[in-house]
């Protein structure tokens, strides 16, 4: 206290009158803490004193304890919690007690290290943590509804193509623990496909009808299911390749249901890069899929990989349907009835959620299904999709087989090389979308821009596959490995063409369409998938069975999307809907055949006719068939031969019976 007194002589009388006793206190009021100061005077204030004697009393108050706190930080006895300096303006109650400001920044001779200033406050740090979590919600609500959609949609494209690329790296696990060939492996990998290619149309109608807003969700839960399931049905080839069906059945809907959400949600001009970004996450999913299969399978087993993913579909539903459209349906209900409204009903020229409302009132016009197959321009689209697809499928599905086969490395290894190709497919995919927008935007024709990009897409991976061929490619490698890497990803430029062209043609049917050039573009899933297996398993060369004949189907399909391709709209409405001729035929071939059945059913069973009867002809006919074959079956005694005798004179007696019919039946008319 004697060296306190020498440097503050003034003070020190004052501070004798104290009883040299301080204590501080924290108290934590709803997130704000404030600073008590009490203090023992030994003589009461007198009320009588000035208004300037009661300012010179707060003002000293002020300076007390001030000084008391730096006579703690100096080291000695007296301890507070925390210094904070009182206002001057502070109340006074007129027993020595002073209310600090909160939130009071401390005197700037404290230092932050000293006893008194490292003292941590929790509520400080959740107030920290709301605030950011504020900041966040704040920037995703600030963003356009329809940048959210996008987002929320390409990431159900990561998940997608996590679903479909896991197997093409647990496949080489599954292969050598159940000792299947090439071609078994091949065709596992393409059951996919049948699912895939058997929900095209359908899935192209629904999301037309009900909006891919919500057909996606639904398909992300069916085939996240599905993948879940596939460690208990591994062991038979028939359960592996019925719930690798479905996958495919669930992710059909996909590229419809985005097509759907861009037509009714972007404008013309922002189309090319929401489509090259939605799309890209496909390529990302190739990615994350060939990054974590491996490691899941090195730590856990294949069986992991599975499960993993499949939950993942789970995590994304919760999140699009709670963070993304409940917050549009309560924050832009116009926009948000427009995603479900039957896209049939709605005007590209009406894109406000008014105009979507009114119009989900009025009859949607039949399909122009006709219409559809009869178009040239269709035809040449579904062909650049079949070829597109056939070079992608056939190079996702075995490309880790490829480089564990060519390089001689492990899993791992040939995961991690088969990064490069997806790695180079969103870069040139970025790059595409925003060149063909900004190309569009300075006049040049849609057409134009569109077929320019589909020719960059197929010709230039054409020449080096066709590079890949040659023994100086072949032979090296890391050439090897570049030249399908830049082939792969210089092919993301058809998300700027093909991929747009449905949008331009008609986006009132853009699902729809999706959905019929997706169903051709399939194909190459069930048969290029197998093929490729079958191919290798005859001919042992990577270059025939992979690389050939996606170069052929690339090289045509650029001819052919560039002399009958269209980018303008087309109005399906308007264009020739009538029967096919082969319709006409089909039908009266048909009711001669129910015809013939119906009297063969009535001689048989001795039944009349009647509708309630017509029911049972299927019935009846099945009856006779089964009836005469089991009773050449159990027979005992008799050859196959016999059989087979039995069999035809059994076949010959049919058509007999059938002319005899026939015979009495134009004799009665008659």
């Amino acid at each position: 206290m004697a060296a306190y007194t020498a440097s503050y002589p003034r003070r020190s009388a004052v501070l004798s009158s104290y009883s040299g006793t301080f204590r501080c206190g924290w108290r934590s009021l709803g997130g704000a803490s404030s600073l008590v100061v009490h203090a023992s005077h030994n003589h009461k204030p007198d009320p009588s004193r000035s208004h300037h004697q009661h300012a010179r009393n707060q003002q000293h108050h002020a300076h007390q304890t001030h000084h008391s706190q730096t006579f703690h930080a100096s080291g000695h006895t007296v301890k507070i919690s925390r210094p904070r300096r009182t206002s001057l303006r502070q109340p006074h109650n007129g027993n020595g007690v002073a209310v600090a400001v909160p939130n009071t920044p401390p005197p700037p001779h404290l230092s932050p290290s000293s006893p008194s200033s490292s003292s941590s406050d929790p509520s400080n740090s959740l107030s920290s943590v709301s605030t950011t979590t504020t900041r966040f919600w704040g920037w995703w609500d600030a963003l356009p509804s329809r940048y959210r959609i996008i987002l929320g949609t390409a990431v159900s494209f990561v998940i997608c193509n996590l679903d479909k690329v896991n197997l093409s790296v647990c496949i080489i696990p599954m292969a050598r623990d159940y000792g299947w060939s090439p071609t078994t492996v091949g065709l596992v990998q393409s059951a996919f496909f049948w699912g895939y290619m058997m929900c095209q149309l359908p899935g192209g109608y629904f999301n037309s009808k009900l909006g891919g807003r919500r057909i996606l969700p639904a398909g992300v839960l069916l085939y996240s299911a599905a993948t879940g399931i596939v460690p208990a049905v591994a062991a038979t080839v028939p359960g592996l390749c019925l719930s690798r069906a479905v996958v495919g059945f669930g992710q059909a809907t996909a590229p419809s249901a985005a097509t759907d959400i861009v037509a009714r949600a972007v404008p013309p001009g922002e189309r090319a890069r929401a489509v090259t970004f939605i799309f890209s996450g496909f390529h990302v999913g190739s990615i994350l899929g060939l990054l974590a299969a491996p490691w899941l399978i090195a730590h856990s087993g294949w069986r992991s990989v599975f499960i993993t993913f499949g939950a993942l579909g789970l995590v994304w539903w919760l999140w699009f349907e709670q963070g993304i459209m409940s917050r549009i349906a309560a924050t832009e209900p116009d926009f948000a009835n427009r995603l479900i409204t039957d896209s049939r009903t709605l005007s590209a020229a009406a894109p406000s959620g008014a105009a979507a409302a009114v119009a989900a009132t009025v009859e949607p016009p039949p399909l122009p299904w006709r219409a559809f197959l009869r178009s040239t321009p269709m035809r040449a689209l579904a062909y650049t999709h079949f070829a597109n697809n056939w070079f992608h499928y056939t190079m996702l599905a075995w490309l880790p087989t490829y480089f564990v086969d060519t390089l001689s490395v492990d899993l791992l290894h040939a995961s991690q090389t088969a990064l490069l190709p997806p790695l180079a497919g969103i870069a040139a995919g970025a790059a595409a979308g925003a060149a063909a927008d900004a190309l569009i935007s300075r006049g040049m024709a849609v057409p134009t821009v569109r077929k320019l990009m589909q020719n960059i897409a197929f010709l230039l991976p054409t020449v080096l596959l066709v590079a890949a061929c040659t023994p100086e490619i072949a032979d090296n490698s890391g050439a090897t490995v570049a030249a399908i890497t830049v082939a792969l990803g210089v092919s993301s430029c058809s998300l700027a063409g093909l991929f747009c062209t449905h949008q331009d043609m008609s986006p009132k049917y853009a699902p729809i369409l999706l959905g019929l050039t997706n169903t051709t573009a399939a194909i190459p899933g069930v048969l290029g998938v197998a093929s490729v297996g079958y191919l290798f398993e005859h001919t042992e060369s990577w270059e025939v069975a992979l690389f050939l004949p996606s170069a052929f189907f690339m090289v045509t399909a650029a001819a052919a999307y560039t002399i009958w391709g269209r980018n303008e709209p087309i109005d399906f409405d308007a264009a020739d809907n009538s029967p096919f001729r082969f319709e006409s035929r089909l039908q009266s071939l048909s009711r001669s055949v129910m015809q013939v059945l119906h009297r063969d059913r009535n001689r048989g069973l001795g039944l009349g006719s009647g509708s309630s009867e017509d029911a049972l002809l299927p019935v009846a006919t099945a009856w006779r068939r089964l009836r005469g074959l089991f009773s050449g079956l159990i027979s005992t005694g008799d050859s196959i031969s016999g059989r087979e005798r039995r069999s035809d004179s059994d076949g010959r007696g049919s058509k007999e019976d059938v002319e005899m019919v026939e015979s009495q039946s134009k004799q009665h008319r008659e």
